[in-house]
């Protein structure tokens, strides 16, 4: 029976070609889409799922606060770890992670070779029993003991040493240390949230390793709990832990928490200043899985609409077989293996179409998903499932509704449009276009808050400032050859010397209100050198810039601090700020106010801005140097600066970036959530107009004896297309009224993300509403305009 039920379904599908062709590609594509993001939305909830410890390992957390606002942190005390594992005795082992000099790039030297290191982690030792790195040369339990060591992956291992043997060889990381090659481990797998290339032992730091304080929170320090402990009695300790050190409560300005592996990839949306850079974001998986699904309904719903408008044609064939007996359930088995027939050729059509769309969108969503990886049991059981489902949705409808007919009904040649099933076609053509016109809206937007975000004034000029890395540099001598020999160039305007730049980098402290000593606010500070004003194009609003030149004996530590810095310590006006103490910023250090700048964005737009303060205390390293230069001749400018760079540093390699260019990379998480939803959202349309276009074919074909008597009558084609398009452009229209309140309620919830934002405008879902009107009108109007050309005499020679 199946094998007749095949014969007959091929049969079926032969005979309608434009109707299977339409079902085919429109199926294909959705299911393309959908196994595209799928693809996506599997590999972010992979990571760090594979470690063998994975129930057991979590993250220490931070909430620090200030002036009666929190902020979660990643990164803890480094005492924190040592102290859980001593005094909790459900945790098993500790491990620090650091980010070299917190982010910055390291200069690394194999012999005479020279390279720029992003991906160099200091880490405690027991980072191999927490987690599962395979080391393939080196003993794990003695290879980062001692201070000084240094393991390698085998991409960073073959790219220092080549096919020679690393271990017992010697790297040099910057001018400080120098670091003996103990192991190699293999290849960190990329859903692993460390990325590290290369990891040398935390205590080679040793102001990190040696002063353990309950005050620096840099340090990201992951515990291995026993099987089963309990999340919340640990955290009730650690706050006991804390407060049994830190007494004073004003001391105590954080509290301790801990997330599960599993979380921090995904679940760290609103968690700053982690060492790890791998983080991902869950909201825009979260998008990504519906914008999946929405695709899929979409091209299962052109499926219903096309099977059902055939149906008609059906209504014979239907009531012959079932006056020569054929039971409901027959038919209905046979329908359905019609359905699953098309299904099973749409998911063939569409894992072409996936394997040839890998690479674009891999490119567009920033990612390595292979071929083998849509190839995996995961994958294949997925497969199933959705064969399962579409069969089942999209095959519903056209087998109940023609298998439900008494024959005496069957057996006429047409049925009024006003039946159940055009009613259900209406309603499936509002839900299909009612779900494109949402992905329209919120691509819209999407993009429009991203413009927002690039034209909007930052209150500084990144442009033509670059920010060269000095930390190779062996001496003070250097860099101040350096300097001279930039200033020596017609290219460069000005330069500074930096600890950090807007968007990266920078200490984080507290000042105290002089009104009120017992309250605090969190300051973000920066270690700068001459006219830092000038290169980043800060307007002063009160006082002046830093002293050029610091006499020796002067103790005290000028800083210039933002506006918003000044209403935190509660003066009314900047001017009244200028010469007043900043109270504990500098612990027992005197420091002066000596200048307010304008309010400038030092974070990113999802941030609202915070306190910042520029200062010339000697506390903290500067290892960028920010030139301000001419760009009329940039490659030439480049050439130049990296002449004289490897003239005065020559044991370094030339490192720098753009602060512009940085800037853009703050919002790559929104930049490849709106490039994904354009280009699917396109998708989307295109499969909704599929299925428009199938319909405009089978009202035309119904409509064609009424066309040829409305030409003969002296009808125009303007007044046939009129005719036969207004239906479907009613539908549509009642779509944008449908879509537009949604897509209104689920981007205004993403845009609360942002600290500055778009207002989402009227005019938004009117041009959304026009768009689609047109593009529907142009798919309907070719059959339109097709069948009001036909000539009339064959019009009425149609049954």
């Amino acid at each position: 029976m199946i094998k007749n039920y095949l014969k007959i379904a091929w049969r079926s599908l032969l005979k309608s070609k434009l109707f299977t062709a339409l079902n085919l590609l429109g199926l294909a594509l959705g299911l393309t889409v959908s196994l595209l993001l799928m693809l996506y939305v599997k590999d972010e909830l992979s990571f760090d799922k594979y470690h063998s410890k994975v129930k057991d390992i979590y993250r220490v957390g931070v909430t620090a606060t200030f002036d009666g606002k929190s902020q979660k942190w990643a990164n803890a005390p480094n005492v924190v770890g040592p102290s859980m594992k001593n005094e909790i005795a459900e945790v098993k082992q500790q491990t620090r992670i650091l980010l070299n000099d917190f982010g910055q790039t390291a200069f690394v030297n194999s012999g005479e070779r020279k390279f720029a290191e992003k991906k160099l982690y200091w880490v405690d030792g027991t980072i191999f029993e927490i987690f599962d790195i395979k080391l393939v040369q080196g003993n794990p339990q003695v290879a980062l003991k001692d201070p000084n060591k240094v393991v390698l992956s085998q991409s960073a291992a073959q790219r220092y040493f080549g096919n020679n043997n690393p271990i017992g060889k010697v790297l040099k990381v910057g001018s400080k240390q120098t670091l003996e090659v103990t192991g190699v481990y293999e290849d960190l797998p990329h859903n692993f949230s460390l990325d590290a290339d290369l990891m040398g032992s935390f205590n080679t730091l040793e102001w990190a390793s040696k002063n353990l304080v309950w005050s620096n929170s840099s340090f990201e320090t992951y515990l291995w709990l026993t099987p089963n402990a309990n999340q919340q009695k640990v955290e009730k300790q650690m706050a006991a832990i804390l407060e049994k050190n830190l007494p004073n409560k004003e001391d105590r300005w954080f509290s301790l928490w801990l997330q599960p592996l599993t979380d921090v990839h995904l679940g760290s949306g609103d968690i700053v200043y982690a060492n790890i850079t791998r983080i991902g974001d869950a909201k825009q998986v979260k998008i990504l899985l519906i914008l999946a699904v929405v695709v899929l309904v979409i091209a299962c719903i052109n499926y219903m609409n096309l099977a059902t408008a055939r149906s008609q044609k059906r209504f014979k064939e239907v009531g012959i077989n079932k006056t020569i007996g054929a039971t409901n359930w027959q038919l209905i088995g046979r329908f359905y293996t019609e359905t699953a027939l098309t299904i099973v050729l749409a998911l063939a059509l569409g894992l072409v179409f996936l394997i040839l769309a890998l690479p674009f969108f891999n490119q567009i969503a920033d990612k390595n998903l292979l071929i083998k990886d849509v190839f995996t049991p995961e994958v294949s059981i997925g497969l199933l499932l959705i064969f399962a489902i579409v069969t089942f949705v999209s095959g519903s409808y056209p087998a109940f509704y023609l298998s439900s007919f008494a024959p005496k009904n069957l057996l006429q040649t047409s049925i009024n449009k006003k039946t159940g099933a055009g009613f259900f076609r209406q309603s499936l053509v509002v839900v299909q276009f009612s779900a494109s016109i949402i992905l329209i809206i919120c691509t819209f937007i999407f993009f429009q808050q991203l413009r927002f975000i690039q034209n909007k004034k930052l209150g500084y000029s990144p442009e033509q400032v670059v920010a060269v890395m000095t930390a190779g540099a062996e001496s003070k001598e250097q860099i101040d050859g350096l300097i001279n020999n930039y200033k020596g160039l017609s290219s460069v305007i000005e330069t500074v010397r930096a600890q950090a730049y807007p968007g990266v980098g920078g200490s984080g402290r507290s000042m105290s209100k002089p009104n009120n000593p017992k309250e605090s606010f969190f300051v973000r500070t920066n270690r700068v050198s001459g006219d830092f004003a000038k290169v980043l194009d800060l307007k002063f609003v009160a006082g002046k810039t830093l002293p050029l030149i610091k006499a020796e004996k002067d103790t005290t530590v000028q800083i210039v601090v933002n506006e918003t810095t000044t209403k935190l310590l509660g003066y009314k006006n900047p001017q009244e700020a200028v010469g007043k103490i900043a109270p504990d910023l500098f612990w027992n250090q005197k420091s002066e106010i000596v200048g307010v700048v304008k309010d400038f964005h030092y974070e990113s737009f999802h941030q609202p801005i915070g306190a910042y303060a520029f200062h010339n205390s000697p506390t903290e390293g500067r290892p960028y140097l920010l030139v301000k230069v001419n760009t009329s001749d940039l490659e030439q400018t480049m050439k130049q600066l990296e002449a004289a760079f490897k003239k005065s540093i020559p044991s370094s390699a030339f490192e720098y970036l753009f602060l512009d260019q940085f800037l853009n990379t703050l919002y790559r998480a929104e930049n490849q959530t709106a490039n994904v939803v354009l280009l699917f959202s396109g998708l989307a349309i295109l499969i909704a107009c599929l299925g428009l276009f199938g319909l405009a074919a089978y009202t035309a074909e119904q409509r064609t004896k009424e066309i040829g008597i409305r030409k003969v009558l002296g009808a125009s084609v303007a007044g046939i297309t009129t005719l036969l398009s207004k239906d479907f452009l009613k539908l549509i229209i009642i779509a944008v009224l449908v879509a537009s309140p949604i897509a209104y309620y689920f981007m205004n919830q993403w845009l609360k993300d942002f600290a500055y934002q778009v207002t989402i405008e009227w005019w938004v879902f009117v041009i959304t509403g026009l768009v689609a009107v047109f593009v529907a009108l142009l798919t309907v109007s070719y059959q339109a305009i097709r069948a009001a050309l036909v000539n009339p005499v064959k019009s009425l020679k149609t049954e």
